[in-house]
């Protein structure tokens, strides 16, 4: 799997979050499956975020993901694994210490628009 780190180098502030990031990876995120461990977040009215509430490893419905964004205010850290048809994840998304993002996939198509999305894109093995 091919590892991208999002916003690491140089940037004061990341300026973006969780939404930025899958809306990047486009249609599929909605279409896939989901395993969320390790979460930390902030969200806006210090409430649990609905969709994130999924016990750790447990799969939850892109649709149910993406229902909670709105009141999101910040990923602190966190791993959100994608699944479709296979056994292994087509994506894995983390979030560390609520200083930069990292993308990990094989699909060329998603490593492509992550990098067209983001500036401060580092490739790594």
């Amino acid at each position: 799997m091919v590892r991208l780190v999002i916003g690491r180098q140089g940037e004061s502030g990341l300026g973006f979050d969780l939404p930025e990031v899958l809306k990047a990876l486009g249609p599929r995120v909605l279409a896939s499956a989901w395993a969320i461990d390790g979460l930390h977040y902030v969200s806006t009215d210090e409430r649990n975020v609905s969709g994130f509430q999924a016990e750790e490893g447990v799969r939850i419905p892109g649709a149910k993901l993406l229902s909670g964004i709105s009141n999101l205010l910040q990923v602190l850290d966190g791993e959100f694994r994608a699944f479709e048809a296979s056994r292994e994840p087509w994506v894995i998304v983390r979030a560390i210490d609520s200083s930069w993002w990292e993308v990990e996939s094989d699909d060329s198509v998603a490593l492509s628009a992550i990098r067209e999305r983001f500036r401060n894109v580092d490739e790594q093995s």
